[in-house]
């Protein structure tokens, strides 16, 4: 399956209910984007269909990817991702803002483990093996992939999981910021970073000094 068909797919999951109900009932909750049409719908990855690197996220926000209908936009966490992407060749342009601005990415595809926002950001184990499965396709239909860099714990271990099923030997795999670990021939490059969430920008856990750092790690692997 390709992604164009699975993008459909996607976005006509009715899988969770307890998702599907939260991301609809976000719509005017905030005053900031009261007037806002939101999208509420299961949230498909986008990028380039023939990249070497795949980004994995836990879940999209309520009032950003939930919101903007594109993973990663809205809220500033995708601030901080879009600017470092810019700096390093992946991305034209360092800001986005919604799903139908200019944005094109280049050897760069984004998604998130769950596809629904989640209540407190935090999906039950049902609702991961639930949408576990859309992140195998999207795996398996990227030909070219060679390095998954998961933004924060949750997103590393979910992914490893998926690793695992499709065959891996995950074990030794720890997340940490700027970690490699290499599965043989066959698999791509699982890599670690801390989350751009704001909570972790205001405590300087990660900085863009930190980012550029884990992107020429990247670089390194996929222009050797």
């Amino acid at each position: 399956m390709g992604l164009e068909q699975l993008y459909e797919e996607i976005i006509s999951c009715e899988k969770c209910t307890r998702l599907r109900d939260w991301c609809i009932s976000q719509e005017g909750t905030k005053k900031e984007y009261k007037d806002d049409s939101y999208w509420s719908l299961p949230l498909p990855g986008f990028g380039d269909p023939e990249a070497r690197v795949l980004i994995t996220g836990l879940a999209p926000a309520a009032h950003g990817g939930n919101r903007t209908g594109r993973v990663f936009t809205g809220d500033t966490s995708g601030q901080y991702l879009f600017a470092a992407l810019y700096r390093h060749g992946f991305s034209n342009q360092e800001r986005s803002f919604s799903k139908d601005d200019s944005l094109e990415l280049n050897d760069v595809f984004i998604t998130n483990v769950v596809k629904c926002a989640p209540p407190k950001n935090k999906p039950d184990a049902s609702e991961f093996s639930a949408c576990s499965g859309f992140l195998e396709k999207e795996i398996q239909a990227m030909e070219n992939l060679e390095v998954i860099l998961a933004f924060g714990g949750q997103a590393f271990e979910r992914t490893k999981r998926v690793l695992r099923k499709m065959g891996a030997d995950v074990s030794a795999a720890k997340f940490g910021h700027g970690v490699k670990f290499e599965f043989g021939a066959g698999f791509p490059v699982l890599m670690g970073s801390y989350h751009t969430s704001q909570y972790n920008i205001n405590t300087r856990r990660i900085t863009p000094e930190m980012l550029d750092d884990v992107f020429e790690k990247v670089k390194h692997v996929i222009d050797k």
